[in-house]
């Protein structure tokens, strides 16, 4: 029995596997469509910090408004060193895209989704989910200041 006990606190040491660090990364945009567009991020970083990051655009749609903030809040995250990250937005287009569960057919879209597939791969590791609308909040309401 002792020596399970040893090689359990062992395992908890110096040589313990590192804990998993993530930071969430909310994105939102909107605005005319077309027209002036607005791309919003928050990021909670790993270290519990939080940063935000707003981005006008005079020409857009709702939908690249959505890819620009998906790309914002990424290159927001990447700057602060981060490895990991669960990306959550309120697009299903955006995030059925990413995921390739849908095809892009649009050819400005497809460039933005380029752009982010290239800097999702810069992390160790990724995920982007969807969220209801009120639960990302933070980014709805950055992008309406």
């Amino acid at each position: 029995m002792e020596s399970a006990l040893i090689g359990q606190s062992q395992i908890m040491g110096e040589n313990a596997p590192e804990v998993l660090k993530l930071a969430t990364i909310h994105f939102d945009g909107g605005g005319q469509s077309p027209g002036p567009v607005t791309a919003a991020c928050t990021v909670e970083l790993s270290d519990g910090s939080f940063h935000k990051d707003v981005r006008r655009f005079d020409q857009g749609t709702h939908n690249t408004a959505e890819w620009q903030a998906l790309i914002l809040g990424l290159r927001l995250a990447r700057k602060h060193g981060e490895r990991h990250v669960v990306v959550k937005g309120d697009s299903t287009l955006v995030v059925k895209q990413v995921n390739r569960e849908w095809k892009t057919k649009n050819p400005a879209l497809r460039s933005l989704r380029t752009q982010a597939e290239e800097l999702l791969a810069l992390f160790v590791s990724w995920r982007v989910e969807w969220i209801p609308r009120k639960e990302n909040w933070r980014a709805d309401e950055l992008g309406r200041e």
